[in-house]
């Protein structure tokens, strides 16, 4: 729900956040908030209409009405809320143009016909004149550009709009006629005036004011979810401490600090309105763009994990040039981990949230990558993990064989500058298929382990077994077990109380597949008990 007034007068839960608004009204009135979608961006727009349209009683047992001698002052408000013009807007202008007619007619002022950015200057400027300086809300405010992403002439018209849109805002903040601006969305994207205009504009996407300003943290879930919990423990038949470290796992670890972890909003309280662990938030934006381009440009889906960035990478956001870390932090599918403070310097360290959201990432990884639908990868991936866990490495292979079914038809030899380049290509290829379905199941996996003697490929870990596998392309999968048994790559794990399999797997170029697999347990678990 994202009308605060409803919220409050029919009498649901409300997670109270009106003391990190307090502290935002007191210290600023121009404002930009980054967030991923579905974190509560439009009910903090609406409880900052409702602040300022001088609700008083509407806050009556909250921080900002108990606690502080707020101003409850009514002033002229202008909301502009870009994700209710709909899907995709095509003709935006029109749509801005009209909605600034009809908040001229709202206040009774004549403004011209002529382009947007005249039309809000005039009437910011004749409303101000007319009552009071006037607070300005705009949320999702990048949605007419994030929605064409895919289609960059048109994406790139929007964004030239809201700069139109915008231009006016410094001279009206100069002049006095605003007395707050708040604006919203998911990316900071360059080349809108909001950022290379309004230089006096706080942008409190990394900044302490906004810390926990929306999502849920640890603490306001204790205290405001307390009977939610006890349902929800008495429906999984668990401990309530089982319950809230599973809750933690799946939709905790937002964070734009590395340090002050949020729980998403909407996926915990779905969780709690259904009583499952679902893939909640994931479900309501499908990244099938983002997938394939990482696929089709060739990055390493690893390398978007623990990926370490200057604090310079969170500023603006080129539409003319994607940066794939920088996109998928921007959407929600990665968030600040860690930060590592250095004299006057702080780099940050990102990788995913949570459980439901690397888990379907990688799902959706697997889709681009092996050419394969949903259902086709996700019932080879069920079989794939039954195979580990029961140590059965035949039908892991069998499982792999089915993903990778397709690939031939869909890629074609590339023209590589050498034999060695198109080697490294399809290597790194089945390197990162059998990467994504390994981290898929939750396994404890490491890649490319460097060893005293060389580096192994993968280990893949489950309750009862240990797999060390090596990969070899156009070579049979014998030389592959032979590799790990020279290396002494199992050597540092003998005290394991394990079964632990060598696993050698041979991939052919020619056939874009496994060509020969060879599996050998070299202790079992009981060995160690003898």
């Amino acid at each position: 729900m994202q009308n605060f007034q409803e919220i409050i007068e029919e009498g649901y839960l409300y997670v109270d956040k009106t003391r990190q608004v307090y502290e935002l009204l007191k210290q600023g009135k121009l404002y930009f908030l980054s967030r991923p979608r579905r974190f509560g961006k439009s009910l903090l727009v609406s409880t900052l209409k409702h602040i300022f349209s001088g609700n008083r009683d509407l806050f009556k047992g909250l921080y900002i009405y108990e606690k502080t001698d707020f101003d409850w002052t009514d002033y002229p408000l202008l909301q502009f809320n870009f994700a209710a013009y709909g899907h995709q807007v095509v003709e935006l202008e029109e749509a801005i143009s009209a909605q600034l007619q009809e908040y001229a007619r709202q206040f009774e002022v004549e403004i011209p016909s002529t382009s947007i950015s005249l039309q809000f200057n005039s009437l910011v400027k004749q409303i101000a004149e007319k009552s009071k300086p006037v607070v300005i809300l705009i949320d999702e405010y990048d949605k007419p550009i994030v929605d064409f992403l895919t289609e960059t002439a048109q994406a790139q018209k929007n964004q030239s709009v809201l700069r139109n849109l915008f231009s006016p805002l410094k001279d009206l903040e100069a002049q006095g006629r605003i007395q707050f601006l708040f604006i919203t969305g998911v990316s900071k994207f360059s080349k809108v005036s909001l950022f290379s205009d309004l230089n006096n504009l706080t942008d409190l996407t990394l900044a302490p004011l906004a810390y926990d300003l929306l999502g849920i943290t640890q603490e306001e879930l204790l205290q405001a979810f307390d009977g939610y919990i006890q349902r929800a423990a008495r429906h999984f038949q668990m401990p309530e401490d089982e319950l809230l470290n599973g809750v933690k796992l799946w939709y905790n670890g937002y964070s734009f600090d590395g340090h002050t972890l949020l729980y998403n909003p909407f996926s915990l309280l779905s969780f709690f309105s259904q009583n499952k662990f679902g893939n909640f938030w994931f479900a309501t934006g499908t990244p099938t763009f983002l997938a394939k381009t990482i696929r089709d440009r060739r990055i390493d889906p690893k390398e978007l994990e623990n990926k370490e960035v200057p604090e310079t990478f969170f500023d603006k956001f080129a539409l003319e040039e994607l940066e794939m870390s920088g996109l998928l932090f921007q959407t929600g599918y990665l968030t600040i981990k860690s930060a590592r403070r250095k004299r006057y310097e702080t780099n940050y360290f990102l990788g995913y949230p949570n459980v439901e959201v690397r888990k379907s990432f990688m799902h959706n990884l697997l889709e681009a990558f092996s050419y394969q639908p949903a259902s086709v990868v996700g019932n080879a991936l069920l079989k794939m993990e039954k195979g580990l866990e029961e140590g059965d490495v035949g039908l892991f292979v069998s499982q792999l064989q089915v993903l990778l079914s397709d690939i031939s038809y869909h890629l074609s030899p590339k023209k590589q500058s050498s034999p060695e380049d198109s080697f490294k290509a399809w290597e790194g290829y089945f390197h990162t298929i059998i990467y994504l379905v390994t981290a898929f199941m939750g396994l404890y996996v490491q890649t490319e382990i460097t060893k005293h003697k060389g580096r192994l490929d993968l280990l893949a870990e489950t309750d009862d077994f240990l797999y060390l596998m090596e990969f070899k392309l156009d070579e049979p999968a014998e030389n592959a077990i032979q590799q790990i048994k020279d290396r002494e790559y199992a050597a540092v794990y003998k005290n394991v109380p394990k079964t632990i399999f060598l696993v050698g797997i041979g991939f052919s170029r020619e056939e874009r597949n496994v060509q020969s697999w060879q599996a050998e347990i070299w202790r079992t678990g009981k060995d160690k008990e003898k």
